[in-house]
């Protein structure tokens, strides 16, 4: 596995639940709690062992821990910028959503994300697939689309399926969505 997929999950865990609760997880998981390296690749194995080791403590199932990183990745601001450069509205973000692999490989080239399928289902309904079978990247992503559809001030509906998320969206303006601007700096005022 891409170190920052690992370093993701660490970051999470530190951030959500605190360093105690990330040194348990990582000793009970056999790995070194000072932490993962970015660019250091792990076998999938360590992963798995972090991932469900990290869902057995916490009291939720794996699924549920990913789609929390997916919407706690929206919190971390270069991440939610990149995901903001998707559209003016939720709508927009979720039809983009099929440019986000090809996004991601621009800054990360070595991270293979597969390609997703976004299909308008009719007012207000999607349904996004990725091209090949990734239950795992099915939980981030529905994560992102919740954490997103905050950022934008959307109501929306998700539900992560065996092989796709869908997305109701109930409101399109149900709250102020998230001051947002091209420049860093503006964006934090």
């Amino acid at each position: 596995m891409h170190g920052l997929v690992n370093r993701s999950i660490e970051g999470f865990l530190r951030a959500s639940y605190g360093q105690e609760t990330w040194t348990a997880i990582a000793d009970a998981a056999g790995v070194d709690p000072e932490g993962f390296l970015t660019w250091s690749p792990s076998p999938d194995k360590v992963t798995d062992s972090v991932l469900f080791t990290a869902a057995r403590m916490l009291g939720k199932s794996a699924g549920e821990c990913l789609e929390d990183m997916g919407a706690w990745l929206t919190r971390q601001e270069e991440i939610r910028r990149l995901l903001r450069f998707s559209g003016p509205d939720y709508r927009e973000f979720l039809e983009s959503l099929r440019e986000l692999p090809g996004r991601i490989g621009l800054v990360i080239p070595d991270l293979e994300i597969p390609a997703l399928s976004v299909t308008h289902e009719g007012e207000g309904r999607y349904c996004i697939r990725p091209k090949a079978h990734h239950s795992r990247l099915l939980q981030v992503t529905a994560g992102i689309i919740r954490g997103m559809a905050d950022d934008y001030g959307a109501l929306a509906l998700i539900a992560a399926q065996r092989d796709r998320v869908t997305v109701e969206i109930a409101l399109h303006d149900f709250a102020h969505r998230r001051r947002f601007s091209l420049t860093p700096d503006a964006a934090r005022a």
